[in-house]
């Protein structure tokens, strides 16, 4: 199983831990375990926060009102920033038709942004979500988590409180509070 570039939605199982109600999107996955962000759990901070603590000029509105997400729960002051990226990244054969995704966790792509010479669209980011070798699976297994491919339409083009919801209709789910966490066999 190979879970990168797709999303993890959070079971109900789930609902009293930190990943309630998120959508994960999972950038690297492979034998030694998988590493993502959440996609919808916004910081209290704005990108100008961000900028002006570490003194980086930001000439556009737009950016220094730019959204941060929580990532996850591991390293929540580490920064980072996923954007569509048409020579490489994961995805690259996105099932929306769009652009592969790249990933940076230097400033020197804040400083890009600021200037106004970044990417047009990104997520900015505080922390990251990990998994051990084969703890996701197993928790993919448990039914911790329903999963569906990754498009950088939810990624990029829509608000945070509309990504879980818009990403479980893409599955056929219009009421995810009526799935169940129990698994039986017939």
């Amino acid at each position: 199983m190979d879970l990168t570039h797709h999303f993890l939605l959070s079971m109900p199982g789930l609902a009293d831990s930190w990943f309630d109600k998120t959508i994960t999107y999972i950038f690297e996955h492979n034998d030694d375990g998988a590493f993502g962000f959440v996609i919808n759990r916004t910081a209290v901070i704005t990108a100008g926060d961000v900028y002006q603590q570490l003194n980086i000029e930001c000439e556009r509105e737009d950016d220094r009102n730019a959204t941060v997400h929580e990532g996850g729960p591991i390293d929540t002051e580490r920064g980072f920033v996923l954007y569509p990226s048409k020579n490489g990244g994961v995805g690259k054969h996105c099932a929306d038709g769009g652009y592969g995704v790249s990933l940076s966790g230097s400033a020197e792509i804040l400083t890009t942004i600021g200037s106004g010479n970044g990417p047009e669209k990104y997520l900015l980011l505080l922390g990251y979500a990990g998994w051990d070798a084969g703890q996701l699976e197993a928790e993919v297994t448990n039914n911790a988590w329903l999963t569906c491919e990754a498009g950088n339409d939810i990624l990029f083009n829509m608000d945070p409180e509309n990504k879980f919801d818009y990403a479980a209709r893409s599955l056929g789910i219009s009421d995810f509070s009526m799935l169940s966490t129990d698994t039986g066999h017939a």
